[in-house]
């Protein structure tokens, strides 16, 4: 049996230095079958220059005429490849080597390939390094308690970032990336594949991927000035998509915290407490955690973020504090 073709879709604009180091990271894949689709989003003479610069069949160039979004981008990408799965790389993040190698082995041993196999990654930002998810999802958990719902005394719940995303090229054609989206298109797209595509989710353990935050980008990622309206706009669409109390933590925590980075007046938080409320009725704990994020400086709960993580580490085995470091 033919191993199959794993699509590498890498969307990029105006980055020509970082594309060429991510498609190092795609090429340098163990895994023995890998294309590597590039898709320059608008007029970008230089990114095409160093696309092309590539000479290696395995490097595909899209070059757009016209700037459509990430989104977009990527949906286009797909419909251009040739494998019968498709992983996700952002222009300015890396792999390990043996990233797509070890997410095919999970695969073969899916009874259900109609699947998203995710794993933990290392977001670097200057000097720091912290590793996400911090936690697997358990058994029967569906894909919107995960990503909203805290667990313990954590005030949000999990990660799963777009550059280490696996999933079959049938489940992408079928739900495709919302286009327009400014802000947590792979957010949108997991609650989309989880329940209107039917998929599961699995997520390795290991270390897989490296999101760069900042320091490492030739301008602010779109991440430094979270659109959240638009965000708002494409989680108000698939609503009925949410278990009630899923949704509200996601206003609790997602979109209020990006409302605070972007200094949003009192009557905006107010709106959202309110819309907190009516979706997810008066629970205590999805209320307090409002206003925790609301009343406390985002630096004090980065701090007491810290200490938490520290005394759990403390309290843990070493694989634990393995996974965590």
């Amino acid at each position: 049996m033919e191993t199959p073709l794993v699509s590498v879709v890498i969307p990029t604009r105006n980055r020509p230095r970082l594309i060429i180091r991510a498609i190092q990271s795609a090429l340098s894949q163990t895994y023995p079958r890998v294309e590597v689709v590039v898709v320059v989003d608008g007029p970008d003479n230089e990114s095409v220059s160093s696309v092309a610069n590539f000479q290696d069949e395995r490097v595909k160039l899209v070059a757009l005429s016209e700037n459509v979004g990430g989104s977009e981008a990527r949906n286009r990408g797909v419909r251009e490849s040739m494998g019968d799965w498709i992983a996700f790389l952002d222009d300015d993040d890396e792999w390990l080597p043996d990233k797509i190698e070890k997410q095919m082995a999970l695969v073969a041993n899916l009874p259900n390939k109609r699947a998203v196999v995710s794993s933990r990654f290392v977001e670097r930002s200057g000097g720091e390094a912290r590793t996400y998810p911090v936690r697997l999802p358990i058994r029967n958990e569906q894909i919107d308690d995960y990503m909203c719902r805290p667990r313990g005394m954590r005030a949000g719940g999990e990660l799963l970032q777009t550059s280490t995303l696996l999933v079959p090229r049938s489940l992408i054609i079928d739900v495709p990336f919302v286009p327009g989206l400014k802000r947590g298109q792979e957010f949108v797209w997991l609650i989309e594949a989880g329940t209107r595509g039917g998929a599961a989710y699995h997520v390795l353990p290991e270390v897989l991927s490296f999101f760069n935050a900042d320091g490492f980008s030739d301008d602010a990622r779109v991440s430094k000035k979270p659109n959240w309206r638009s965000f708002y706009s494409g989680l108000k669409s698939i609503r009925h998509l949410f278990q009630p109390r899923a949704y509200a933590y996601c206003i609790a925590t997602r979109l209020l915290t990006d409302s605070i980075a972007c200094n949003e007046p009192f009557q905006v938080k107010l709106t959202l407490l309110r819309d907190c409320i009516s979706c997810g009725g008066l629970n205590p704990k999805c209320v307090a955690t409002f206003l925790y994020i609301w009343m406390m400086p985002p630096a004090t709960r980065r701090s007491l973020g810290e200490g938490l993580r520290f005394l759990r580490r403390l309290g843990s085995g070493p694989s634990q504090q393995a996974a965590e470091a």
